[in-house]
């Protein structure tokens, strides 16, 4: 019964929502034509474009979930992408069946349409919120389990009244000798010691629970390892009562850790991953690289040539150095470089293997002798790394993230080490900025496993401007 009340609430939102968006695009109609010589039949097809685009974007972003534990922001956020896609897939249908776009009269009475119906949906959602807390559309669940993952469960809900979820009981099951571990403290404390807790002698009690009291839903927060048999027999007795159970979906838990859902064909699989993971972000992030780098190229190509003379008039050898690297989950590239150094740099490298300057296995010297007079002005502002911007643009690398180590140096990594393998390698990350030629291997590492925990378009795009004015001062070696 839970389950079509969703349901029926979702059927609910989809047609408020499709009937806003026709009232919206007939009132941007009337202001767009009103105040324009644009006749309005011309915007009926671009209108109704739009409205089946919003319809199927949405069930196509799954926006009618559940939501009655979700954050507003996220809800708005959605709509606000499924407006913004529909209208600009209804701006290229209008172009490509030739009615051609609308005038800015009517795309801004859109706009503001489109901030009227988010407005709605923020007011509806306010109001059913304040029901909630006020004790209406409440639902009532069942906590089975003991520990800290029932405990940070308990008090999350207790937290937000305005979920409307009601804990009518908090459950553990005893063993085959009847026994439990020790009461957990944190339930002892306010406000947990308020729920009501007792310990069942089997999971066949839930049956008498099911029938004896109204449950909504039962909420499993045992340890999927030591009591997996206990969770497949709760799961079976709530099925067949027609009560819908939730657990979370930690088959293995580690901290630093996170877990989302997807399929493989239609089986369901949980994904535990340590790296960035929002789709829409790395795409983001690949655009920028893309446009950053041929921008690059295009701007930078009068000094790329230059240099290229320069570096060949200078000393024999070839102009560009090609050296195989380790790149995102340890695929191999080959990396590009102007030539800074003599043609026989590769062959005396083991004669210098003891005056190396950063422990480790990663090799630097910073006086060199392989490296040519050209070569030290190319390191000093990195400008030998300008062909890697290739790299960049071909999907090799990006602007920003952890730098790719040479094979023979990467096989030296420590096993943690290999985490900074899950971002695209970069032309400058976290460590470049801190200025310490001699810094230790292990805060090198540290410092990349930083950015990939804090990772976002932001920290890249200051990345990007700190480095630019390192460049400029010299700082390299």
């Amino acid at each position: 019964m839970l389950y079509h009340n969703v349901q029926v609430m979702g059927h609910l939102l989809r047609l408020i929502d499709a009937a806003a968006v026709t009232a919206a695009a007939a009132a941007a109609i009337w202001y767009g034509t009103r105040n324009s010589a644009i006749p309005w039949q011309s915007l009926i097809p671009f209108s109704s474009a739009l409205v089946v685009y919003f319809v199927v974007v949405a069930e196509r972003l799954h926006v009618y979930f559940a939501r009655r534990t979700e954050e507003v922001a996220r809800e708005l956020l959605a709509l606000f992408e499924v407006v913004l896609y529909a209208t600009g897939l209804a701006c290229v249908t209008a172009e490509i069946v030739g009615h051609g776009l609308p005038g800015r009269h009517y795309l801004g009475a859109l706009a503001a349409a489109s901030v009227a119906l988010l407005g709605l949906r923020l007011a509806m959602r306010l109001t059913v919120r304040r029901l909630r807390r006020r004790g209406d559309d409440y639902r009532v669940w069942l906590i089975v389990g003991h520990n800290d993952r029932a405990a940070d469960l308990a008090e999350t809900i207790l937290a937000n009244p305005h979920y409307g979820i009601r804990i009518d009981e908090l459950v553990d099951i005893a063993d085959n000798a009847g026994s439990l571990q020790p009461r957990n403290p944190r339930f002892a404390a306010h406000p947990l010691s308020a729920l009501k807790y007792r310990v069942l002698d089997g999971t066949s009690a839930i049956r008498e629970i099911a029938v004896t009291r109204v449950i909504d839903e039962v909420v499993i927060a045992l340890p999927v390892r030591s009591c997996y048999d206990k969770i497949r027999e709760i799961v079976e007795i709530c099925s067949e009562a027609g009560i819908s159970v939730k657990f979370r979906p930690e088959v293995l838990e580690l901290p630093g850790f996170r877990t989302e859902m997807s399929h493989v064909g239609a089986i369901p699989m949980v994904t535990h991953f340590s790296g960035p993971s929002n789709y829409r972000l790395l795409v983001a992030k690949r655009i920028v690289d893309v446009i950053g780098a041929a921008a690059g190229l295009l701007v930078l190509s009068p000094l790329v040539i230059v240099i290229a003379a320069t570096v060949k008039l200078t000393s024999p050898g070839n102009i560009l150095f090609f050296q195989s690297r380790v790149g995102l989950h340890g695929r191999h590239f080959r990396m590009i470089k102007f030539r800074s150094m003599v043609r026989e740099a590769p062959m005396i490298r083991a004669e210098l293997a003891g005056r190396n300057e950063r422990d480790g296995t990663a090799f630097k010297i910073r006086n060199d002798a392989r490296i040519t007079p050209v070569g030290r002005v190319l390191r000093k502002y990195r400008l030998d790394e300008l062909p890697q911007l290739w790299n960049v643009l071909v999907g090799d690398m990006s602007l920003v993230g952890p730098r790719p180590f040479p094979v023979s140096e990467a096989g030296g990594f420590e096993w943690w080490h290999r985490r900074r393998l899950t971002m695209p390698p970069g032309l400058t990350c976290l460590w470049q900025l801190a200025d310490d030629p001699s810094m230790p291997i292990q805060q090198w590492m540290e410092l990349d496993m930083d950015y990939i925990d804090r990772w976002s378009l932001w920290l890249d795009f200051k990345l990007i401007a700190l480095t630019l004015a390192t460049v400029v001062r010299g700082r390299g070696w």
